[in-house]
């Protein structure tokens, strides 16, 4: 839609190319996978915290592709930051991780 290059160093994004597994992001982001489940079942109470609106339903997309994102860059930038605390998070050797590293 931008009409970017598809040849790398021009705002290409390659990591965009491939998405992590569903199951794996729930394991990351728990909470969002729970309310994503409940608003797309319509499993909602009177008194639940977790409302179907728009503006809901649309936050929780957000964070569902920050979910995505998240993974993606996350295996570059273990790459170059290697020593960053957060790559010692039992998260990241989890085999579905590993595997969508790879």
């Amino acid at each position: 839609m931008a009409r970017f290059p598809t040849y790398s160093r021009f705002f290409y994004l390659a990591r965009a190319v491939l998405n992590p597994p569903t199951s794996f992001c729930k394991k990351l982001f728990p909470a969002t996978g729970e309310w994503h489940d409940r608003l797309a079942a319509k499993e909602l109470s009177p008194g639940d915290p977790i409302q179907a609106t728009v503006a809901e339903n649309a936050f929780v997309q957000v964070i569902m592709l920050f979910w995505k994102t998240f993974i993606q860059d996350s295996v570059l930038m273990m790459e170059l930051h290697p020593c960053y605390s957060i790559w010692q998070h039992s998260i990241f050797s989890d085999p579905a991780y590993l595997s969508f590293k790879r």
